[in-house]
C-alpha cells in the first residue's frame, strides 16, 4: 500500500495528458493495478474508495488523481456556493465529490445510481469527504416512474460500465426506475444549475423524463456522454434521439472540446463517434 502511494505521487508529477503517461503509468504500476477497495486521494484533499484499478475511473484516480479532468472541470466552473447539480449515472462520485465540495452548504448535489454493487461504495465516499449536502438515490432515471427494468452489472474490473443494456452475459437485476421531473419535485429544488449525464447509451430515456427540468425559463447546463454503439443497443430508439430531445427543447450542443476553443455549437447530430457534449440553451 505504502509502494501505491508512492508510485502514485510520482507519476504525478506528470500532467494528465502527457503523451504515454497512461502506457508508462501501467507498466510502472504492474501487479499493483491488482488491488482491490483501495482508498486513493484525489485532488483537493478529495478521497475515493475504488473498486479495481483496471478499470479506465480507478487508473486515472490513481494516476492523475482526477477523471475526466475536461469534464470535471467544466462542471466545477459552472457552479459557485449555493449552486444546484445534478449528477446521472453517479457511479463512486468522480463528479459528485468535487461538485458538492464546490457548491458548499448552500448548495445541494443529487446524486443517482441504479447499481445495488457501485451505490454502496458512492455511499462511501460521500461518507469518507463528509458531504452533508448530497442527497444520493438509488434508482434509474428514466422516461417512466416507478416501474421496474432489468439492470446488468458489469464485472468489478469495468465498474463504470453498469447499464439497462444487455451486456457481459450477466443476469438481470430489477432496478426502480424514476423520472428527472418527479426526483427533482420530490426533491423540491428550486433551480438547476448543471446536470451530467452518463447511463452507458440510455441518455435519450433521461431527457424523455426530463422535460419541466429543461424548459424552464433558466434551464440547466447539460453534460452528457454520446457513444454510437451503447445508444445503437437501447430498443426502440435511433443513435443521436438524446441530441434530438435537447434541441426539440432549444438547446445548442457543442462538443466540450470545441467549446473549450471558443467554436460554434454542432449544425447537425452526431451519430458516429464518442463525445463528451455540452447542451446550453439558446440565448
Amino acid at each position: 500500500m505504502r509502494r501505491l502511494r508512492y508510485i502514485s505521487k510520482v507519476l504525478r508529477v506528470l500532467p494528465p495528458e502527457t503523451p504515454g503517461k497512461a502506457r508508462l503509468s501501467r507498466h510502472v504500476l504492474g501487479s499493483s493495478l491488482e488491488a482491490r477497495n483501495i482508498i486513493v486521494n484525489g485532488r483537493d484533499g478529495t478521497k475515493f474508495l475504488v473498486p479495481s484499478f483496471h478499470e479506465p475511473i480507478g487508473f486515472y484516480l490513481l494516476v492523475d488523481g482526477v477523471y475526466e479532468q475536461k469534464a470535471i472541470n467544466f462542471v466545477l466552473e459552472r457552479l459557485k456556493p449555493g449552486s444546484v447539480f445534478i449528477d446521472i449515472g453517479a457511479n463512486i462520485g468522480v463528479y459528485t465529490i468535487p461538485a458538492a465540495l464546490k457548491v458548499g452548504p448552500t448548495g445541494a448535489v443529487i446524486a443517482i445510481e441504479p447499481s445495488p454493487r457501485i451505490f454502496p461504495f458512492l455511499e462511501q465516499n460521500a461518507f469518507l469527504n463528509g458531504l452533508s449536502n448530497a442527497r444520493l438515490i438509488q434508482c434509474a432515471a428514466y422516461n417512466s416512474d416507478e416501474q421496474t427494468v432489468p439492470f446488468y452489472e458489469a464485472p468489478v474490473d469495468h465498474f463504470g460500465m453498469g447499464s439497462l443494456g444487455t451486456q457481459f452475459d450477466a443476469e438481470p437485476i430489477p432496478v426502480l426506475t424514476h423520472t428527472l421531473d418527479y426526483l427533482v419535485g420530490e426533491q423540491m429544488l428550486g433551480r438547476i444549475d448543471v446536470i451530467k449525464v452518463d447511463v452507458e447509451g440510455f441518455e435519450a430515456a433521461v431527457f424523455q423524463g426530463a422535460e419541466k427540468v429543461l424548459t424552464v425559463n433558466k434551464p440547466p447546463v447539460v453534460v452528457f456522454e454520446f457513444c454510437d454503439w451503447a445508444e445503437g443497443r437501447v430498443p426502440g430508439e435511433q443513435v443521436g434521439n438524446a441530441q434530438r430531445a435537447l434541441r426539440e427543447w432549444k438547446y445548442d450542443i457543442w462538443r466540450l472540446n470545441d467549446l473549450l476553443r471558443g467554436k460554434p455549437p454542432l449544425t447537425d447530430v452526431l451519430t458516429s463517434g464518442f463525445e463528451t457534449l455540452v447542451a446550453m440553451k439558446n440565448s
